[in-house]
Parts: structure tokens; sequence; C-alpha cells
């Protein structure tokens, strides 16, 4: 298939920012509001933090299933029917009596999620060139970041007129609007463009994949790779979930003026993304040496913020948000950028899911386990936690680039 021009590749990359920027809506939003619904005695935090954790369970596994199904069946497909189904989930979500059912529908809507990544990126890749794939990865990125911002900035002023639930309700809306918005849009630009996806027969083998994998990429490479990926996924993840909880409870803000506080994370994750798309670039795509200069970015921000822990404010959000935000440049690198340089179109959108599986590992043994140091060693000893994965990380990255450079010779 001949490849998009700029022009289409643009008006490719827009939409699909435009849906991952309402996937985050009704991913991240629990999250956001988690605080309130502490507040409001709805249930408790280790509950609370169990919920959050169960949806990046099945989000993380379903990468695995999505993956390999954005191979073989039509990828626009599976994002139609991810929308529909994450729409459901939170307008359910208000409904629920107790933690347990909030567990069952969040769980559902991780699945409903993960629809949506690997597929997106078969699309991008199969259409595009290498360098506006790249391009287009950093706007997606963007579109995440802005929903992320977004939606702190409206959870207090919805919580205020109504309560928590009414967020939910909001964000189901959007994303019924997004499936219909989704399905013509894309059928329109695949008319226009003759763009199409090489899937393969259930029955096919990827061989010649799978051959490339691993001739590029030998064993204790994808183990550091993983393991790297897993530390940044744990730190990103779970300091977003929790910066808000963590404000209110050792600086007692309120709810609504804590969740605010959560704004400022996605600001540096923007910033961050740009970021490491220009240091990727400009070391000749290294991306084990890119994400590990963030990572030691995240280890001198942990650092500092056990020192500061409770006793400023804005500092202490400042490092939170440098610490995740560099997180997100990290993802970038090693979740989209790398599966373009070690798969092809035929198994993309299975190594993209595999890689934010890993993601999603460490986000959810974070998400809960914060939770639980917090409540055991409080919040000081959940930093310190912070820095030495900060520093495993980092470590992985530096044995990553070693056993990369290794391989090429």
């Amino acid at each position: 298939m001949q490849k998009l021009n700029r022009k289409n590749s643009n008006k490719l990359t827009a939409l699909c920012s435009a849906a991952y920027f309402v996937s985050y809506l009704t991913r991240v939003n629990f999250a956001a509001v988690i605080a309130a619904i502490i507040a409001a005695g709805d249930v408790d935090k280790t509950t609370a933090g169990a919920v959050t954790t169960i949806g990046f369970i099945t989000y993380g596994v379903g990468q695995l299933i999505s993956g390999k199904l954005g191979d073989i069946i039509n990828p626009k497909k599976l994002m139609f029917a991810g929308f529909i189904l994450t729409a459901l989930m939170n307008l359910s979500i208000p409904f629920c009596p107790n933690g347990v059912f909030m567990c069952i529908v969040w769980g559902i809507n991780g699945f409903a999620q993960s629809l949506m990544w690997p597929p997106m990126v078969k699309i991008m890749k199969s259409a595009m060139t290498n360098e506006y794939y790249d391009r287009g990865c950093v706007a997606v990125s963007w579109g995440s970041t802005g929903a992320t911002i977004l939606i702190y900035l409206i959870a207090p002023l919805i919580i205020t007129l109504t309560n928590w639930k009414g967020v939910f309700f909001v964000n189901s809306s959007i994303a019924f609007i997004m499936s219909a918005v989704w399905m013509l849009l894309i059928t329109k630009i695949e008319k226009e463009t003759g763009m199409y996806y090489p899937v393969k027969s259930n029955t096919e083998k990827s061989s010649t994949g799978r051959k490339k994998l691993t001739a590029s990429m030998c064993l204790p490479l994808l183990i550091f790779t993983m393991l790297a990926i897993f530390f940044q996924g744990c730190l990103r993840d779970g300091i977003t979930t929790w910066v808000p909880t963590y404000v209110s409870e050792v600086f007692k803000l309120g709810s609504e003026k804590s969740i605010l506080s959560g704004v400022i994370v996605p600001l540096f994750s923007l910033a961050s993304i740009q970021l490491a798309s220009i240091i990727y670039n400009k070391m000749g795509k290294k991306p084990y040496k890119c994400a590990g200069m963030m990572f030691i970015v995240g280890v001198i921000s942990t650092g500092l913020l056990a020192l500061f822990n409770d006793k400023s404010v804005l500092i202490s959000i400042v490092l939170c948000a440098l610490c995740a935000g560099c997180m997100h440049g990290i993802n970038l690198i090693l979740v989209c950028m790398l599966p373009a340089i070690y798969a092809d179109e035929d198994n993309m959108s299975t190594l993209s899911g595999t890689l934010n599986f890993t993601t999603y590992v460490g986000s959810a043994a974070s998400t809960y386990g914060f939770a639980l140091l917090s409540d055991k060693f409080g919040w000081g000893g959940t930093i310190f936690s912070w820095l030495a994965i900060a520093s495993l990380g980092t470590l992985m990255c530096i044995l990553g680039s070693i056993k990369a450079k290794s391989n090429k010779k």
C-alpha cells in the first residue's frame, strides 16, 4: 500500500489524537475523582485502589488480546467496539452499590480501553511513513495528556455542581459521540485515500515477524526492556493516581483542591513527551539512552521529594509532576517508538500490545501497592519506594543500552 502523504497523514493523526483523547477521558476519570469518592464515604482508600488496580489489570491483559486481534481483524472495528463498551461502563459506575460492583464494572472498562491502543498503532504504522508515524505518536500522546489536564480541571467543577457521579455521566456521553465520529471519519479517510490495513488469517503464521524480532531483540534485551517499561508504569500511573490523595492527607486540603493539583502532572507530561521526542531524534533514535536520561531525572525528583515531603505543598506537587511527567516521556520512547524499530506491519499490533501490557502490570502493582504502603509506612515510606523504582528503571536502561550496542556488533 502506498503511504499517506503529509496532508492525509495529518488528518489521520488528528483523528487518532481525538480518539485517544476521549479514551483517556473515560479511563483516568476514576483516578481523577478518587479523592472525592473516598471523601464521600462511598468506598475507603484501599477499596478505591483496588477498583483502579482491577482496571489496570484488565487493560494490561486486554493489550495482549487486542494486540493479537489487531493483526487479524479490521482495527477500526475493534476501536469502535471499545468506545461503545467504555461508554456503557462509564454510564454504569455511578449505579454500583459497593466496591465489588465497581471492581467488576471498571474491570470491564479496562478491557474496553485495551481495544484502542494496539489497533490504533496498527492503523498509523500501516498507513504512514516512519517520519509521519513518529510525529503521529507524539501528537497522540498529546491527546492523552490533554485529556488528563481537562479531566482534572472539570472534575472539581462537576463535583461542585453535582457530585463525583456526574463526571462519569459526562464522560459516557462523550464516548458515545466519539464512537460515531470515529467510524464516520476513518471510513471517509479510507475511501479518499485507499488506505487499508494488512491482516493475517487466524491460521496464517507470522514467522517472518517473529524471526525479525528474535534476530533484532535477544531475550536479555527484551527482559531489560520489559522491566524498564514495568518500572515506568509503576511511577507514571501510581504517582498520577495518588497525588490528589497524597496532597489531601499530608497538607489537609479539601478533595476538590487536591484534585486540581493533579492538573500539574499532565502539564509536565506534555513537556516531557515533547522533550523526549527531540532527544530521541537528536541522539540518533537510541531509545535506551533517551529513556535512561529521563529515569535519572525521576531519581533526582523523587530523592528531593523524600527530603521535602511535608515541607511545601507546591514543591511536593512539582516534584511529583516532574517524576510522573518523565515517565510519560519514557513511555513514548519504549512503548510507541521501539515497536517501529523491532517489528514490521504484520506484527506491529502484537508487539505494541505486549509492551503496553507490561506498562499496565506496573500500573496495577503500584496503584494498589502504593495504597497499602501509604497505610502501613505513611507517605514518606511510599516516596522512598518511588526513589527505588526510578533507580531500578535507570539500571534497566543502562543494561538495555549495553546489550543493544553489543547486538549490533
